[in-house]
Order: structure tokens, then sequence, then C-alpha cells
């Protein structure tokens, strides 16, 4: 799916799989188990292809993570986006934006239950949902979270993915 590879010097994440996801594996990749029923049923009405993350920790002690989410329509990829928009907006992080790409991201100052404060920012490109992380234990810079997002977009709107042909076959890490 065009998922950009960990950079030089970076750790990737044990977890990686390096593999299309289905939808059962990716809800229960990032969803907790309450809502995996749900969210499963959400994703199949909007057209859910496959999925693919990836994590890695960098040498300054940040990570970055990626996941890229392809839908059957670009409404599907529409959807999802504007669905984690509102959602982080309840939550009361600061918004952020990145015009270059109609990007949109957050960012506060809890920490997760691994010590680290976090940037995420969502885009779309045609059927694609895109979501980038930068992860710190101090403040997390909203730049660095930006320019993955950049490169990511760029990288899928350039067409260097997956055809939808292969995610068709079955070519998914089965839960």
């Amino acid at each position: 799916m065009g998922i950009l590879p960990v950079p030089p010097g970076g750790t990737p994440w044990p977890a990686n799989a390096n593999a299309l996801l289905s939808l059962v594996s990716y809800v229960q990749s990032i969803y907790i188990k309450r809502v995996w029923t749900p969210e499963e049923a959400l994703y199949a009405r909007r057209g859910f292809v496959s999925a693919v993350e990836r994590g890695w920790n960098n040498a300054d002690g940040t990570q970055q993570y990626i996941e890229v989410v392809r839908f059957a329509t670009p409404i599907g990829a529409t959807s999802a986006f504007d669905d984690q928009i509102s959602d982080w907006k309840q939550q009361g992080m600061t918004k952020l934006t990145d015009p270059a790409v109609g990007g949109v991201g957050f960012s506060g100052p809890v920490l997760d239950s691994q010590g680290n404060a976090h940037v995420n920012f969502w885009a779309t490109v045609g059927d694609t949902l895109i979501h980038v992380v930068e992860y710190a234990a101090a403040t997390p810079d909203p730049a660095a979270a930006k320019a993955l997002l950049q490169e990511q977009y760029d990288r899928i709107k350039n067409g260097l993915r997956r055809p939808l042909a292969l995610a068709r076959l079955g070519q998914f890490r089965h839960s």
C-alpha cells in the first residue's frame, strides 16, 4: 500500500508485521476490545479494503507511527477522516492543521500509558486515509509529524502503493 519504510537509524517496533491487515486485524490493532464489533461494522459499511501500519523508535528517543487505510471509494476515506477528527475534538486537544495536504491534527500534554505525549495528523488521498503520530517523552514536534504526513501523502499521491487487485486477493494478515 505504499507505506513509508522505517528511516535509516530507526528501530522498527516488534509488532510490525509488514503485511496488509484485514478488517478484523486492523480494528483489533487500533481499537479497544469493547468497540471492536461496532467499529468492524462501521469500517465494513465504509468499504474497507485493507490497511497497513508501521511504527519505529528514532535515535533521539522519539517514536513515529504511520497507518494507511484503503477504502473502496473516496467517500469511505472521507467518512473515516471526519469520524477521527470529531472524536479528537471531543477530547479537548489542541487542533493543528496542515494546509499543504488538507491534514488536521491534534496534540495535547496528556501522557499515554508509556509516558509519551503525542501529535496526531490525518489526511486523505482519494480512497486512502493516512494517520501519522509523533511520540515524545517531552513536547512532541508538530513539524516532525507534518513532515512525516507530507512524505506519506506524496508517496500515495504519486501512486507508490499496492494495487487494489492484490488487496482483494486475500493478501491479508489474518487474526
